[in-house]
């Protein structure tokens, strides 16, 4: 690492002094519990009890994580307070991969630990406006597997990304997504009861993603069963108000991610929106967003669906953990103050 990299490197202690993390009284060697008591590095959550169903659904949303499938996982996020579980497609979870026995056992080990599969996501390697005619079959054919999988495993909404056409103007992009939910998606919404909507993260093959282009697309999708998986960490960065774009299409949002956004203010001052390391996504809680204002749109809204925290905030986590079947406990200890933060502004369960 050179000197300009260690100017640029932010270490755990200027982390919280810039941050202003309420981790800070935990001390170096907490670590925290569910019920917010400090314990050594060696221990987790206890399992919660193992269930023969769910608790019964409410009008509210509904609290969960984003995490790859595992027995470990889904007991945790149930030992933690989660309503649920919502799990992206890998190697592993996936329809095309998956025999008709596993999928039985997933669905047995989420009513065992108690831990709802509330919705799936299908992003990576579905561009549903791909330019090529014939990939683009291919693909729309299996996204149509993918609500499919998502109806068999009891879920109401299936998450994706809008794609996108390289060099194309964004007027044509909407066209072209149109036509594909209108024509191949929407009758399978509709007969299986499902909603689907994209997340919108800055990405290549993602062009939807700020209001102007929210707009293209509904003006020419009038079924809302498409909507959006609204995420405000991203509309931070871009410094939109996400708390503004949320009221403007509350009726269209059926997904929520919780995830917030710190943007560091002396190195952007240094380096300007061109540069790097000027923000960083937080757990909730731990970043700029209101999170009064923007659950309250989705409560006046009606909003029903799942508000999944999103883990992608490294100080509240470990490296290398992805292939392991449980959560580090510095991952764990993120999740349980996310939780812990969201419920105050949640009429939650009862235990």
């Amino acid at each position: 690492m050179n000197d300009s990299q260690r100017k640029n490197e932010v270490g755990r202690r200027d982390f919280l002094k810039i941050g202003g993390a309420s981790a800070a009284a935990l001390g170096a060697s907490g670590k925290l519990t569910a019920e917010g008591e400090a314990q050594s590095s060696q221990t987790s959550p206890p399992p919660g009890p193992a269930a023969a169903g769910f608790a019964p659904d409410t009008k509210y949303p509904k609290l969960a994580i984003i995490t790859t499938y595992s027995r470990e996982r889904l007991a945790f996020a149930t030992a933690a307070g989660y309503e649920g579980v919502v799990i992206p497609l890998d190697d592993f979870f996936d329809p095309d991969k998956l025999s008709d026995t596993q999928i039985d056992q997933i669905m047995a080990t989420s009513r065992e630990t108690g831990a709802r599969i509330i919705s799936i996501e299908c992003m990576w390697g579905l561009n549903h406006i791909e330019p090529d005619a014939a990939k683009r079959e291919k693909i729309n054919a299996r996204f149509i597997r993918c609500l499919e999988f998502g109806h068999r495993l009891g879920c109401k909404f299936v998450g994706t990304f809008s794609g996108g056409i390289p060099g194309a103007t964004a007027d044509k992009q909407a066209k072209a997504l149109a036509e594909v939910v209108n024509e191949k998606y929407m009758p399978v919404l509709e007969k299986l009861d499902l909603h689907t909507g994209w997340e919108n993260y800055p990405a290549p093959p993602n062009f939807a993603t700020v209001p102007a282009f929210y707009e293209m697309v509904f003006d020419l999708v009038p079924n809302k069963r498409l909507g959006l998986e609204f995420d405000p960490s991203h509309f931070i960065r871009q410094f939109i108000d996400p708390v503004e774009v949320a009221w403007n299409f509350r009726d269209r949002i059926h997904a929520a991610h919780a995830k917030d956004t710190e943007i560091i203010q002396p190195v952007i001052q240094q380096v300007g929106i061109h540069g790097e390391r000027w923000w960083r996504y937080r757990i909730p809680g731990q970043g700029l967003l209101d999170w009064a204002k923007f659950i309250t749109v989705l409560l006046q809204a009606g909003f029903q669906g799942g508000i999944a925290v999103e883990h992608e905030d490294h100080f509240w986590d470990e490296a290398h953990h992805e292939k392991d079947a449980d959560f580090p406990q510095a991952r764990k200890d993120g999740f349980i103050l996310a939780h812990r933060f969201l419920t105050q502004f949640l009429p939650g369960r009862l235990a």
